[in-house]
C-alpha cells in the first residue's frame, strides 16, 4: 500500500509531533453581580488542593492495585525493565532508543490487561528521544522462560479497542491527507499472544488539487461529496481505493462495531512510581 500510494502521493511529506494531545481550554470563570459589584467564584485554596490530589493520585493508586495482582516473578521482571529504561536508557534484549532531553520522567509506563488475555501486561510509552526511536511497547511476563517478552510495538500514537483491535497512527504523512492521519490497523490474536497487521490506511483530501506529478484529485470517486477519499490496503493485498466517505464508514464499522477505545492508565516514569513496583516486589 504505501509503495502504491507513494506512487501517487509522492513528494509530499509531513512530520507528527508524537504524543498529539487534545488542546485545553481554560475554564471560564464564573461572575455574578452583587450590590453592583463583579464577584468572581473560585475554588477554595483547600478544595482545590484536595482536587488536585484526587486528581493526581488516581493513576498511582490504580497502578499499585495492579502490581499488587502480579506473582513475585512478575513484579520483579516489570521492575526490572523500568529500572533499566530509567536509569540506564536500555530496553529488554539491550535495545536502545535513544535519549533527548533532560527529564526521563516525560515518558510512561502502566501495568495493565491490554490484550485482555487474563495477564497483567507492562506497557511503555518512549517520547525522549529522536522522531524515529519513539516507541510504544507492550511487554508480557512468559513465566517459563523468567523474562519478559515483547508483544507489541508501534509508533506511540496508538488507541486500543476493547475488541482486541488497535489502531497505530503512522510517524510521517504523504502531506496531502488534511486532518486524516494515516494508520496501520492491528488485530490481537489469542493463539500467538501478538498483534497481526490487518491493514493500512491513507487519505487524499481535496484541498490538495493534485499530487506533485500533477494527477488531479478523484472527484468521481468521492461519490459521498465529502471532499476526501480513501485509500485501503489489507495485509499481504493490493490497495483497494479510492473509496469514498460511505464506503469508509462501511469499512470501519466492520471492525469497530460497538467497541469502545481502551482507556490506559498511564503514570510518568519517576522513581517514587517505579518504587510502587519495587516495594510490592519486596514485600
Amino acid at each position: 500500500m504505501r509503495k502504491h500510494i507513494g506512487m501517487i502521493l509522492a513528494g509530499f511529506f509531513v512530520v507528527c509531533a508524537a504524543g498529539c494531545a487534545d488542546a485545553q481550554t481554560q475554564p471560564e470563570e464564573a461572575v455574578r453581580e452583587s450590590t453592583g459589584e463583579e464577584q468572581t467564584e473560585e475554588l477554595t485554596e483547600e478544595e482545590l488542593t484536595e482536587e488536585q490530589q484526587t486528581e493526581n493520585a488516581a493513576p498511582e493508586t490504580e497502578l499499585a492495585a495492579a502490581v499488587g495482582s502480579l506473582s513475585e516473578e512478575e513484579k520483579d521482571a516489570y521492575h526490572s525493565v523500568l529500572y533499566d529504561i530509567y536509569f540506564n536508557h536500555l530496553f529488554p534484549n539491550g535495545r536502545e532508543y535513544g535519549f533527548q532531553g533532560d527529564d526521563i520522567s516525560e515518558n510512561q509506563f502502566a501495568v495493565y490487561d491490554v490484550d485482555q488475555d487474563g495477564s497483567l501486561e507492562l506497557l511503555i510509552r518512549y517520547t525522549t528521544t529522536y522522531m524515529a526511536g519513539q516507541v510504544e511497547i507492550v511487554y508480557n511476563f512468559e513465566s517459563e522462560l523468567d523474562m519478559v517478552r515483547e508483544e507489541f510495538i508501534e509508533f506511540p500514537m496508538l488507541t486500543f479497542y476493547d475488541n482486541g483491535y488497535v489502531t497505530a497512527g503512522w510517524s510521517h504523512a504523504q502531506g496531502i491527507e488534511g486532518d486524516f492521519w494515516p494508520y496501520t490497523l492491528y488485530r490481537y490474536d489469542p493463539e500467538g499472544d501478538a498483534y497481526a497487521a490487518v491493514a493500512q490506511v491513507e487519505a487524499w483530501d481535496s484541498d490538495f488539487e493534485t499530487d506533485n506529478q500533477g494527477n488531479p484529485f478523484p472527484e468521481e470517486a468521492d461519490v459521498s461529496g465529502a471532499g476526501i477519499v480513501y485509500y485501503i490496503t489489507p495485509e499481504g493485498e493490493e490497495t483497494k481505493g479510492p473509496a469514498d466517505q460511505a464506503e469508509y464508514e462501511t469499512w470501519l464499522a466492520s471492525w469497530q462495531n460497538d467497541a469502545q477505545e481502551m482507556e490506559i492508565p498511564w503514570v510518568s516514569l519517576t522513581e517514587e512510581n517505579i518504587g510502587l513496583v519495587k516495594d510490592a516486589a519486596e514485600s
